[in-house]
Formats: C-alpha cells, structure tokens, sequence
C-alpha cells in the first residue's frame, strides 16, 4: 500500500529538485529531462509514494475526470461494468472517459503517456489473467499508471497485485457451480474458456478441481478445454470435444467462461444432436441480457457487474485502499437439470 506520509515535498528534497518538478513530472510534462524524471519516478518507487486520494490530488486542481480501462468492448459484461461506473461517477459530480485496450503484458504499448495527457483524476482499470511468464509486464504497466494517478483494480486482480481492488473469488464461485451440479446427479463435467491461468489460488481451475475433489470425482483431462471467451470459441471447443471422445463419454454438463461462451456450446450441442438440458446441462456466467432469451433460457452466475463499476469509482474517489470482493448468485433457467440415466430393459 501506498505511504501516507509521504508527499512530494519528500520527493523533491530526495532528489533535489524543486515541488513544481515533481508536479511537472507527474502530470506528464514533456519539459522535464529524462534522466531527471527517471530519478523522481525512482524516488517515487523507493519512498512508497502514491496519491492517496483525489481529493488530495495529484495537481493543484483536480478535473473531475475519471477513466475507466476496459479490454473487450463487444462483450455486454464489460459494457454493464462501465454503466454502474458512469452512473456512480455523474452521482458524485466526475465524468467517465472509456478506454480500450485488449492487453497490458505488451512490450511494445506504454498506455501511460495516452492516459496521463488525459489529466484524469484517477483510473480504473480491468485486469484480465496472464498467460504464464507475462505477468510482470503487467504490473510493471501497472506500476507505471500508478506512479501519476491512484488506480483501483478490477477484474481477475491477483493477490499478489498491491492495488485496491473490486472483484470476485472465482474459485469459490466455481466450487459452487460443480456442487450444484454434481447435486444433480452429474458425474462428467465440462469446463470450457479461458487460459491456462497459472499461480492465483482464485483461479477458475483451483475451484473446477477442488469441486470435482469435494464430490470424489476424477479431474479429466479432455474435459477442460481452454479458449477465448466468444461464441465462436465455445462452440469450436465443444466441437472438438464432442467430436474426439466416444459418445458414452460425452460430458452431461457443461461450464462456460462466461454466457457467450456458453451460446457457442448450445449451438455445438443441437449440431451435434444433443437435447439440452435433458442431455447435457450448460450453465453460463455474467447472466447477461440474453440469457433468458436462449433456447434453452441459460442458467448462469450473476456477478452483479454494475455493483463493480460502482464500487470501484467509490473507491477511486475516497482514496480508501481497500481490496473487495463482490458477491454472486445463480440464477437457475431451463438450460440445467438433473441428469438423465439411461435404463436398461
């Protein structure tokens, strides 16, 4: 967490230049030499500096603006996180500004210079999992963010990652789905989306597997299917799937990333002649707008998206460094049910 204590004051007479190069420095002035900002951003670090709240301030006025750094736009989750936080930050008198970018371990995009010429108050940013040895460039662009404006985190935030934070326990949250369908009576359970996430114990994989241990069950291989979260993707997963294991082995219930994943899998499963759910029960998560509209209407988690937005602009605006975790629920439709046991004559 951040030093309290410290403030530019400290900063300036630790390097040994004036307050109104620190201020330069970090509002993102060009007319500071580089090897003068590198000192006050090593300075920074060392001293633990970071705004403590918009209120203090990171200038001597504030704008009023936020940001808000969301990474796919065309999936209605996001979209839904953005509206509770525009309608929290008109509430309390700041505008919201949407910037996209689909990933912050690159070495080749800095996105603090784009965001500091902004002049913003402060940003929240969405963080998605990391591939295995990418996780560094992350925080590093993190740290970077952080060292001109306060930032809170939201998304799949690591414990690791010292931001305050507004998010959810996947593993808890998939522990339950695999409970609540093995209490159905399912024994072959799918789970498709997704990276091959690595060290978080949060992790959607910690949950799937402990579920499975909870109820005695066999983690399968062939049953976990990584992918990105579109249609598209889910349905090519459960393509392969389906089409690679013998039919007595087909799963009788299927976990989807998330709702889009989730539509790819029922189109994949009426393809292939599969009734859902008498066959195969699929359950989504994020229960966006559509869910009750499917053929079957999906089950799915709702992960109070708009609650995020929210709460991650109150924070943002108090300066509280606090790491939450936001609460779910399953809402229960036609696309799961008990599992059908064949009979024999």
């Amino acid at each position: 967490m951040g030093n309290q204590n410290t403030t530019i004051y400290d900063i300036a007479s630790e390097v040994g230049v004036s307050i109104a190069t620190v201020s330069r420095v970090l509002r993102g002035e060009s007319n500071v030499s580089p090897a003068t900002r590198e000192k006050v951003q090593q300075a920074m670090d060392r001293l633990n500096y970071r705004p403590s709240s918009i209120a203090r301030g990171l200038t001597s006025k504030t704008t009023h603006s936020l940001g808000i750094v969301l990474p796919k736009l065309l999936n209605p989750h996001y979209a839904m996180i953005f509206t509770g936080a525009q309608e929290e930050a008109l509430r309390q008198g700041y505008s919201l500004s949407l910037f996209s970018w689909s990933s912050l371990d690159t070495d080749a995009y800095n996105p603090a210079t784009m965001l500091i010429e902004r002049r913003l108050d402060g940003l929240i940013v969405c963080v998605e999992y990391s591939p295995p040895g990418r996780d560094e460039l992350v925080q590093k662009a993190l740290q970077t963010l952080r060292r001109f404006m306060p930032v809170v985190l939201i998304g799949c935030v690591p414990p690791w990652y010292d931001f305050p934070s507004v998010t959810h326990n996947n593993a808890a949250m998939m522990r339950s789905i695999v409970a609540y369908l093995t209490g159905l009576g399912h024994e072959n359970i799918a789970f498709i989306g997704g990276i091959e996430e690595d060290k978080d114990p949060h992790r959607r994989d910690e949950g799937y597997r402990a579920g499975l241990q909870d109820a005695r069950l066999p983690y399968i291989a062939s049953y976990r299917v990584y992918g990105k979260g579109t249609a598209e993707a889910g349905k090519e997963a459960l393509d392969g799937m389906l089409n690679s294991l013998r039919r007595d082995r087909w799963p009788t219930a299927v976990i989807a990333l998330n709702d889009l994943v989730a539509m790819g899998c029922l189109r994949s499963a009426l393809e292939h002649g599969i009734s859902v759910p008498s066959q195969m029960s699929v359950i989504g998560c994020d229960d966006l707008f559509c869910a009750p509209f499917l053929s079957p209407p999906l089950t799915s988690i709702n992960t109070h998206q708009q609650q995020t937005g929210a709460r991650a602009v109150q924070l943002l605006i108090s300066g509280e460094q606090l790491r939450e975790t936001v609460s779910w629920e399953l809402i229960e439709r036609a696309s799961c049910a008990p599992v059908h046991k064949e009979t024999e004559d």
